[in-house]
């Protein structure tokens, strides 16, 4: 059976796409972190100070997270908008 998504909610998709950016800054700020630390260890005049590694691991989710969720609600608009006039996905669904 073909169905249509013709209209997104922008609050869901907003939280969605917020909390998956979120999730892809927590990897990548402990990879930081990581990596930060083992680079600092080799070098004694590192411009990266001592935590700059574990701020990063909480600031980049932090972040990321918020712009996601614009960058939702923005994504959300415009599917709305353009569905609107020219249709939306079309998906199938077995009952």
């Amino acid at each position: 059976m073909k169905k249509e998504i013709t209209r997104v909610d922008v609050g869901s998709v907003a939280l969605m796409y917020g909390g998956i950016l979120a999730s892809i800054g927590l990897v990548i700020g402990i990879l930081f972190a990581i990596f930060g630390s083992m680079l600092m260890s080799l070098n004694a005049k590192s411009s990266m100070p001592m935590g700059g590694g574990i701020v990063l691991a909480v600031l980049l989710p932090i972040i990321y997270g918020a712009i996601g969720a614009i960058l939702g609600a923005l994504f959300a608009v415009a599917y709305n908008f353009i569905a609107g006039r020219i249709g939306g996905v079309k998906v199938y669904v077995r009952d």
